[in-house]
């Protein structure tokens, strides 16, 4: 046989011989599945957040990890998800902070209207929801209060705006009138309350259809949800405010967790704050897309605040009588406050 045969025939072995290895790879199966639950579609924030995870986990776990994410709220509402990931009928989920507020009410101190000035208070570099001193005396209390939760990652999709179908809202006077739907929290309820405005408690997953029908005709949330859930079919006006950044925490049932080796533990430690950080950027870079899109596509008109101060004021009254609402009380508000202002808990 010649040379030349020679090298064609290795060369073909060679190649035989990486495909069988890179086919026994990639059919190999995981050693360890887990379950990440959250509320909305794949292309949504929370997809993107789920999925670039499920990517990072069986990226630094060579395979052997694997995230299998349910999208779409198949598994119920925020609500809902956090109690099956309290019960450890799934393993974990990315949920609302005051839809897990409910099982840890210490977390509703990221409900606190105007206590953050931006995302980056959340994700950013020394970050509330970021790993670090904050989030360790967080999990104290979150695995107190829920016996089972553990937070270990966060992410957010920008402010909170408010929504409607036929008018600018840019006073809180113009809030008269208006059938609002909130989330079912008792701190965003007092938020509503301190702007003289009786809310609507409707699930998230029924919200499209209570929009679509004129059960309410406003609400407040993220702008790209207006436009990744089709909501622009019937919403018009965003006012985009200032009150309360979006603040999302991807929980783990302890046991299961600790059920983990360590160094599988670490990689999905690892894995949340690679995603936090590299989530944050898209979002950052999304928010300007999402504006041009409804506006210029969808007819969608952005509206602006005329008396921003008189909505901070009114919200920040009511602060006094919802430190009973928050676990840990005023301390655990103060505490976060220095944290916020100082890096520091003490």
């Amino acid at each position: 046989m010649t040379f030349e045969r020679l090298g064609v025939v290795g060369f073909a072995l060679i190649g035989a011989l990486m495909l069988f290895g890179l086919t026994q790879a990639v059919s190999a199966e995981p050693r360890v599945t887990l379950q990440f639950a959250h509320c909305c579609p794949a292309e949504h924030t929370y997809g993107i957040y789920a999925h670039q995870f499920a990517d990072r986990v069986a990226e630094n776990s060579d395979g052997e990890i694997a995230i299998e994410v349910l999208d779409g709220g198949v598994l119920g509402s925020e609500q809902a998800i956090a109690q099956k990931v309290q019960l450890g009928v799934v393993a974990m989920g990315g949920i609302t902070s005051n839809n897990v507020a409910q099982l840890a009410p210490s977390l509703n101190v990221l409900v606190l209207p105007y206590m953050l000035d931006g995302v980056d208070d959340l994700t950013g570099e020394g970050g509330l929801l970021r790993s670090g001193a904050y989030r360790d005396a967080m999990n104290e209390r979150v695995l107190a209060e829920s016996g089972s939760l553990k937070v270990i990652g966060g992410f957010t999709n920008s402010f909170r705006s408010i929504f409607a179908k036929d008018q600018c809202i840019d006073s809180i006077d113009d809030l008269q009138g208006l059938k609002i739907r909130a989330p079912k929290n008792p701190v965003m309820t007092a938020m509503w309350d301190s702007w003289g405005v009786s809310t609507y408690p409707i699930a998230w997953g029924e919200t499209f259809g209570a929009v679509a029908t004129g059960v309410v005709d406003s609400f407040d949330s993220p702008t790209d949800v207006i436009l990744n859930m089709g909501f622009h079919e019937h919403i018009k006006f965003v006012t985009e405010a200032s009150y309360l950044p979006l603040a999302a925490v991807v929980i783990v049932n302890n046991d299961i967790f600790l059920g983990l080796s360590e160094a599988d533990q670490a990689v999905l430690l690892k894995s949340a704050d690679e995603v936090d950080q590299s989530h944050a950027a898209y979002v950052a870079a999304n928010v300007d897309r999402v504006r041009k899109e409804l506006t210029e596509n969808h007819g969608v008109t952005f509206c602006k605040l005329k008396d921003a101060e008189v909505w901070k004021e009114k919200a920040q009254g009511a602060w006094p009588q919802l430190f009973e609402l928050v676990g840990g009380g005023e301390a655990w508000v103060e505490q976060t406050q220095r944290y916020k202002e100082t890096g520091t808990l003490n």
